[in-house]
């Protein structure tokens, strides 16, 4: 029997243009492409249903026309939504791509980061779910505090519960506290190569610069030894994972990569579906590695292949 993905981050919209190169101040500029696509955390949820296995989005969802898009695209997947609802709209990023495809981002916060301290307090987890964590849930003390809410309650009433901790960038300004205090749930932390460098140093377990090439094998020992559980991405060299012993090498497969966005995502929710449906961690590993790696042959962010593309290439 299966269990379920309950995702806890964010579900926000994604506005994206395709512009000669971006104004001077004053002056404007008309985009030659354009496109509106529900993102965030979107991209984990619609990564997990392609497995066919319960997903539940626990995050806020708003009132108005761009939480209504999310509402609407949630239901088309099959997610089932369980968190509360805000009077405020969903927020929105705006990507802009220039000639150069340079990348320039600007965000808002909507209903999304407006968690209640209370916000998870009606979830039950059976021991075959798997709760999904975002490091982006640390950008406001609103969506923090109902996450360290999760993680106490979790540790107090000593909740069987799989947990896949999704480090992000916020791994260099989330404090040490809310690391640790998420840590007492014993996830699986997920951190690419920047991040794994970052979560070493800040713990004082290695210092690694720029000019000194990390040994990922010996990096996530030393970080497993740490936190329980580590897996360390590196992309197109494949990762390492350790669950306190020897490092154990998850191979991944050569594409030529057109898009990379979203590739995290779609490694996310495979790796989450696959614990759910009770696969053992090195197979959902090797997986999520074939996903994310396809998912780059595919321009655009939610492009988790098929799980038959997917074991075509295992």
């Amino acid at each position: 029997m299966s269990g379920s993905v309950i995702h806890s981050g964010q579900v926000v919209i994604d506005l994206t243009l395709s512009i000669p190169a971006l104004p001077a101040p004053g002056g404007d500029v008309f985009a030659q492409r354009a496109g509106m696509s529900v993102g965030g955390g979107y991209n984990v949820l619609y990564a997990a249903r392609r497995f066919d296995v319960p997903t539940l989005y626990a995050g806020m969802l708003g009132t108005g026309p761009f939480a209504e898009a999310a509402r609407r695209e949630l239901k088309e997947i099959g997610v089932t939504h369980v968190g509360r609802t805000s009077d405020i709209d969903q927020g929105y990023c705006v990507a802009l791509t220039d000639a150069t495809a340079e990348r320039t981002f600007i965000s808002t916060c909507g209903a999304e980061t407006q968690e209640k301290p209370d916000a998870f307090d009606h979830l039950a987890f059976g021991p075959e779910d798997v709760l999904y964590i975002s490091g982006y849930s640390f950008v406001t003390q609103e969506n923090q505090t109902a996450l360290l809410a999760l993680a106490e309650r979790i540790v107090k009433e000593k909740i069987a519960v799989r947990a896949v901790f999704d480090v992000s960038p916020m791994v260099e300004y989330a404090s040490i506290d809310v690391l640790e205090a998420i840590g007492a749930i014993t996830p699986l932390w997920s951190v690419n190569e920047r991040e794994a460098a970052i979560l070493a140093g800040r713990f004082e377990l290695e210092e690694i610069t720029e000019e000194k090439r990390p040994d990922y094998a010996n990096l996530v020992e030393l970080l497993a030894q740490r936190f329980g559980e580590v897996l360390v991405r590196a992309g197109a060299q494949g990762a390492w994972y350790s669950d306190g012993g020897s490092a154990r090498f998850i191979p991944t497969i050569e594409v030529d990569p057109v898009d990379t966005n979203g590739a995290g995502d779609a490694h996310a929710g495979t790796l989450c579906a696959l614990l759910a449906r009770g696969e053992d961690v090195e197979v959902a590993l090797r997986w999520a590695n074939v996903a994310g790696a396809l998912s780059t042959t595919i321009p655009g962010p939610a492009t988790c292949p098929t799980p038959e593309c997917i074991a075509a290439r295992v």
